[in-house]
């Protein structure tokens, strides 16, 4: 007579639990890996960005700075308060008048943006803002190039058919000239009507730029406190 044996159906249902647990175990520290992975690799983003948004306050800071002095010296120079400025103010006069910076674009930013990882980040506001900061500084970089060609076409023409600057001052300064006496010329210049035309216009200039440059730094101070926000979340 064939001995029947008994299916050891509780060891087979505790073995089979084991299996699945030991695979949902797998698949969660695969998945809590990713995860960690993912905060690395967005915590080391965040810090890139960090990086070349406190260079770049600080740039449009410089540059908003520049063109808000130059606009005033420019206004003092056309008025009758000319009388009072001394040589090396009205040298500093010509300089703001042509001289213009172009803002550098690229770095960390165009690299994420480029690369099709800004869904790394996980902040939802803060991709939005990263998306359209490049608009800012296309804007700004557009009207820095316009405002280079009229100080290159209308300004240093005008400045040099007149004998100026007068000086060749050393690498990286500006205004060397020793203190002394205002040509009259100088003075006779700021009568002028077509150099009084042409300032009117740069002064107009600089004072766009002054407060385009000074809203883009508004924005990238709200763009680095959630860039901030974000590192600290992720530390």
């Amino acid at each position: 007579m064939t001995e029947t044996k008994t299916i050891p159906w509780k060891r087979l249902a505790v073995e089979a639990a084991a299996i699945v647990v030991s695979i949902l175990l797998a698949f969660g520290i695969d998945a809590w890996w990713d995860a960690r992975n993912d905060v690395v690799e967005e915590r080391e983003i965040l810090i890139g960005l960090e990086i070349e948004f406190v260079d770049l306050r600080a740039r449009l800071d410089e540059w908003a700075r520049f063109n808000r002095n130059g606009a005033l010296a420019l206004e003092k120079y056309l008025s009758d308060s000319v009388s009072e400025m001394d040589l090396k103010s009205i040298e500093w006069v010509f300089i703001y008048a042509f001289f213009t910076n172009i803002l550098d674009q690229g770095g960390a930013l165009d690299a994420l943006l480029e690369s099709g990882r800004l869904e790394m980040i996980s902040d939802r506001d803060l991709r939005g803002m990263l998306v359209k900061w490049p608009d800012w500084l296309e804007d700004i970089h557009t009207n820095d190039l316009s405002f280079r060609g009229y100080a290159m076409h209308e300004i240093m023409p005008f400045l040099t058919r007149n004998g100026i600057p007068r000086a060749i001052c050393p690498e990286g300064q500006f205004v060397c000239s020793k203190s002394g006496s205002v040509p009259p010329l100088y003075l006779k210049l700021a009568k002028d009507p077509e150099f009084r035309a042409i300032l009117t216009v740069r002064r107009i200039m600089m004072w766009n730029s002054a407060q385009d440059l000074e809203n883009a730094r508004a924005e990238a101070d709200k763009i680095l406190a959630l860039i901030r926000s974000q590192i600290d979340a992720t530390d």
